[in-house]
């Protein structure tokens, strides 16, 4: 039995917070002991003694925490007295931190999840941490690995090392949900109308705003549809809500807010339009849709193309282009084999994105562990 330290020291509870602690506590049913090293206090910390993880708690890790001998110690420590087998790293300051202390404790895997996309600096540290701490370095889309490595030397980080695991979508929560509301009478949507679907907090990154300006194209050809915007408002509702007003499309856009019912809104909609300006690794929302079988209108951020493939499962659309995003729209609403697109969607999904798949490839891909 493996003893894994998950160790993260964020104070909120996002996208890496979420994965952690799903797949902590999917390891642990699968007979590992999940050891956790968090800030003390914070949502994951709590969550974590929750699920009955080996937890303790820490100050913030920084980019110079690497630095002090002091914390280099309480960490070599805690790995040998604990017996760790693997230590698994996000952030680039965990990944200094961590991958000192694993090499000098001998922990037999030091693991750098990397989920952004983003270059690693080409620093001295950097390329002698990859090369000889690290043991695995896990990315979770192919376009990710390889701006990630853009700027390190040839040669630093052997392809051995290089492990590719997508992120996964646990597949029985979209295939047949339960619908909680009809979207049809909650918003007096009519029979006749489409419903497409925008996911994502109201802000710069998603930039919702791009639809908005791309309706009034599509209303020009297409009047009989909705789009749902769904997320939280923040600052941009008014902003976003007098754009709609503004341009005369306010008759056909519906921002819901927040809403915890994703599964059941994706099963009664006709199809997703994603317009955010960039995307860190592979956004949920996408392969949540897929998973739920709707076809994808998606602006080219960066990592998305590996994942909506233009003309088979949905249409790529140019960033940040309004005319462009109407006219992927206005191709996929005259669409006759819209469904099969979906389903195309549903069939990549569930070979390469669902949960069991992506904890199946830790075991195997960085436990090298034989499964059946």
């Amino acid at each position: 039995m493996k003893n894994i330290l998950i160790m993260n020291t964020g104070t909120g509870w996002g996208g890496l917070e979420a994965w952690f602690y799903k797949t902590a506590a999917a390891l642990q049913k699968r007979d590992y002991n999940i050891f956790i090293l968090a800030k003390t206090d914070s949502k994951f910390y709590y969550k974590s003694i929750a699920q009955d993880f080996n937890v303790t708690g820490i100050d913030h890790i920084g980019d110079g925490t690497f630095l002090n001998p002091a914390r280099i110690g309480f960490l070599v420590k805690y790995l040998k007295k604990n017996k760790i087998d693997a230590i698994f790293l996000a952030q680039s300051s965990h990944f200094k931190y961590g991958s000192i202390a694993g090499k000098i404790a001998g922990t037999e895997k030091i693991i750098y999840r990397r989920a952004i996309a983003k270059p690693i600096k080409n620093k001295f540290y950097n390329r002698l941490f990859l090369k000889y701490f690290i043991t695995d370095f896990m990315s979770i889309s192919k376009i990710t690995r390889d701006m990630n490595l853009q700027d390190i030397p040839a040669g630093v980080l052997d392809k051995s090392k290089q492990k590719l695991v997508y992120k996964g979508v646990k597949k029985d929560n979209f295939l047949e949900p339960e619908i909680k509301f009809d979207l049809r009478d909650e918003f007096e949507i009519k029979k006749d109308e489409l419903i497409l679907v925008n996911i994502g907090r109201m802000c710069r990154q998603k930039a919702q705003q791009y639809l908005i300006e791309a309706l009034p194209k599509v209303i020009e050809k297409h009047q009989n549809f909705k789009v749902l915007f769904v997320g939280k408002l923040g600052g941009k509702e008014n902003k976003y809500k007098k754009l709609a007003e503004e341009l005369g499309v306010k008759d056909n856009v519906i921002f819901t807010g927040f809403r915890k019912d994703i599964p059941s809104i994706l099963k009664q909609a006709d199809f997703m339009v994603h317009t955010a300006i960039y995307e860190g690794g592979s956004p949920w929302v996408i392969l949540e849709a897929m998973m739920a079988g709707l076809p994808i209108v998606s602006t080219e951020a960066i990592t998305i193309p590996e994942f909506v493939q233009d003309g088979v499962n949905g249409y790529l659309a140019e960033n940040k282009n309004p005319e462009d995003i109407a006219n992927q729209v206005i191709k996929m609403i005259e669409n006759k084999d819209r469904v099969k697109m979906g389903q195309k969607s549903a069939e990549i999904a569930a070979e390469k994105y669902t949960f069991k798949k992506m904890i199946d490839n830790i075991e195997e891909k960085i436990f090298n562990k034989t499964l059946n």
